[in-house]
């Protein structure tokens, strides 16, 4: 029953390298985490977000009761890679601000003089 639902949730789910790695988290053969991480690795960001958001998108419209344990999955999954991408951001965002591209407070000059605000020594 639960390879049914995971053959339908992942049929023709493009790269097939991805679809290889979703199907070993779906099965429970690999931790939602460490399925991203190998995802992240294999293909960018935005491949991994489509095909993670076409099988959150065939759980909620094709999935059937029995499948309950599966669409748990599948919830779980989108959750984690919503917070991983988000820490990358946050991460980027951060780095970008450390190296004077980005315009974060850190590489803003303060405006106020308030001393409380961080600088960044140069």
């Amino acid at each position: 029953m639960e390879a049914e639902a995971i053959t339908r949730l992942t049929d023709g789910l493009q790269p097939p390298a991805i679809r290889a790695i979703l199907v070993q988290c779906l099965v429970g053969e690999l931790a939602p985490s460490a399925a991203i991480t190998r995802m992240l690795a294999v293909e960018g960001a935005s491949t991994v977000r489509a095909a993670i958001d076409d099988v959150t998108h065939r759980a909620a419209t094709i999935s059937r009761a029995s499948d309950m344990l599966v669409h748990d999955r599948v919830d779980e999954l989108t959750q984690i890679f919503v917070e991983k991408v988000s820490e990358l951001a946050d991460v980027g965002d951060d780095t970008k601000s450390r190296s004077g591209y980005g315009l974060g407070p850190a590489s803003r000059p303060s405006k106020s003089g308030d001393r409380d605000e961080p600088r960044v020594s140069e």
